[in-house]
């Protein structure tokens, strides 16, 4: 078992617990209800049960962090009401438009 990544985001934990799980990867997640705790050695840690697997995992975990940087620096212009929306939004914040992306 291999500790591959450590946050007290357990939304962000959870996601990349469920891409890795999707792709074949078996996970473990260690500590899972330590986000509650304030004790800054206690963190929630994925973890990676097969060795084989690790590199792969970490790979995949790089490359949906690096999307998600991506995507939160851009703004989208919504074609109904013309307001700006953070790159990670699906819809208008004000009009609920669904946001066309291209790319």
């Amino acid at each position: 078992m291999t500790e591959v990544f450590s946050s007290r985001d357990s939304a962000t934990i959870g996601l990349l617990q469920s891409l890795l799980e999707a792709e074949g990867i078996r996970t473990y997640l260690r500590s899972e209800h330590a986000a509650t705790v304030t004790y800054p050695a206690v963190v929630p840690a994925l973890c990676i049960l097969d060795e084989a697997d690790v590199e792969r995992g970490v790979e995949l975990i790089r490359e949906n962090l690096r999307q998600g940087e991506a995507g939160s620096e851009e703004e989208h212009t919504c074609p109904q009401c013309g307001e700006k929306s953070p790159g990670g939004f699906e819809k208008c914040w004000s009009c609920e438009t669904f946001l066309i992306v291209a790319g």
